[in-house]
């Protein structure tokens, strides 16, 4: 039966290139729309991207197949699998890949926190996939929880496919085509890296960047920045620390080797950030060696408002509140500490 609301689309129903029966839309691109189909005659599911009639001009047709060149070269069971590349009788490009049905991750985050463990199981393989791009020379540049799918694997548990390479960069220095006009933003602001809210050249530590900021939203339930505005956040990737995990979200007693490789991933500069993708894996891997045990907690739990950043004057004050749970003589003492440091923040 074909849903209500794709009545009302042409392709549906139609069959693509004599072998794609096009049955419901399921997504939309920049410059492409999605489509449930099946592939004749051996029935095989699959999704179905097409490029817009509209959007046919010289670059985006060259976008479209880069990123049909892109998915084709890589392997890893993290990413993405290409079926087939072709053209329909109106001329329009397709793209053929697995068809996903185990949801996005953005899904899963509407849950709240993500667990500690099925996080990093979800960021570890986020990483291996980056790393085989990468060594290829293919930087994915829009790294976003809508762009991380599942996998329906009998017997496991979120099997992740990075998909959408639309907006991938394929470093190629002898043939370098310019599909970006100089100065043009790519990407999700929540999720890009300084340089590329700036428009500065990248490189693959751009996506490590992306990625630490998803990490950081699933352990936490927040964006590590926020702003009512995309300028705003753009000047809060390009000039703001980010608070660590572990005084962000105090009660999730973030492991410290996790809370400074996620600080690291975000660092403002390239050079500050881990060197590959490989490295995020082997921290991840040993983090979970040491939490294996956790594995069975729920998936997500509610998210509680970032804790306060506590101030000078608020420490003073809990230690004045400590020395009367003490014995005479020592919160006598204590309390001639907590005098001289106040008056040495106060000469400050």
């Amino acid at each position: 039966m074909i849903p209500a609301e794709s009545i009302d689309d042409p392709l549906i129903g139609h069959v693509v290139a004599g072998r794609y029966t096009v049955l419901e839309h399921i997504g939309d691109g920049g410059v492409g729309i999605v489509y449930k189909a099946r592939q004749e005659p051996i029935g095989r599911l699959v999704a179905l991207k097409m490029l817009l009639s509209d959007a046919t001009n010289d670059r985006n047709v060259e976008r479209f197949l880069r990123e049909a060149r892109i998915i084709s070269s890589l392997r890893h069971p993290n990413t993405v699998t290409l079926i087939d590349f072709g053209q329909a009788a109106d001329g329009r490009l397709f793209i053929a890949m697995e068809l996903l049905t185990g949801g996005e991750l953005r899904d899963l985050m509407k849950g709240g926190r993500v667990a500690l463990v099925p996080a990093l199981r979800v960021a570890r393989q986020i990483a291996s996939s980056l790393a085989e791009a990468h060594a290829a020379d293919i930087w994915h540049r829009d790294l976003k929880p809508e762009n991380v799918l599942f996998d329906e694997v009998e017997g496991e548990a979120l099997v992740v496919r990075v998909v959408d390479f639309g907006m991938a960069k394929l470093h190629e220095p002898d043939n370098d085509i310019m599909l970006t006009a100089p100065g043009t933003r790519m990407g999700t602001p929540e999720y890009m890296s300084p340089q590329q809210a700036f428009a500065k050249p990248l490189d693959h530590r751009t996506d490590l960047y992306s990625l630490g900021v998803i990490l950081y939203e699933m352990l936490t339930g927040h964006l590590p920045f926020s702003s009512d505005s995309t300028m705003g956040m753009y000047l809060e990737h390009a000039h703001t620390p980010p608070r660590p995990i572990s005084e962000f979200a105090p009660d999730l007693d973030i492991d410290p080797e996790l809370d400074a490789l996620v600080l690291q991933m975000l660092a403002k500069e390239e050079a500050g950030r881990p060197p590959s993708a490989l490295d995020v894996v082997a921290v991840i891997d040993r983090v979970l060696a040491k939490h294996t045990a956790d594995a069975e907690v729920p998936i997500t739990s509610e998210a509680p408002p970032p804790a306060a950043p506590v101030s000078d004057e608020a420490e003073l004050e809990e230690m004045a509140r400590a020395t009367t749970r003490l014995s005479p003589a020592l919160s006598a003492a204590i309390a001639v500490v907590v005098t001289a440091i106040a008056m040495f923040l106060l000469m400050r």
